[in-house]
């Protein structure tokens, strides 16, 4: 292999992963981590959908300046 073909393919010979000395990761979380992540997402999707002040609000049929008096105790504080 000539020293231009070796600079064209370089990061085909570049260590990664756990090749590399200061790597703390190993193959089986990288997976876990990805997953873990998507979950998160899923999560957040499922908070903003059904129980943000706005959801709360249109599942009750009041407006969401109602719902934020309730959590805040400025309404309904005897309760």
């Amino acid at each position: 292999m000539t020293r231009d073909e070796y600079l064209i393919r370089q990061r085909e010979f570049q260590p990664r992963g756990t090749d590399l000395p200061q790597s703390k990761l190993t193959p089986e979380q990288v997976p876990a981590i990805r997953s873990a992540a998507t979950q998160r997402e899923n999560l957040r999707q499922y908070i903003r959908d059904n129980l943000s002040n706005e959801a709360l609000a249109e599942q009750y049929g009041v407006h969401r300046r109602t719902i934020e008096k309730v959590l805040s105790g400025d309404s309904w504080s005897h309760v």
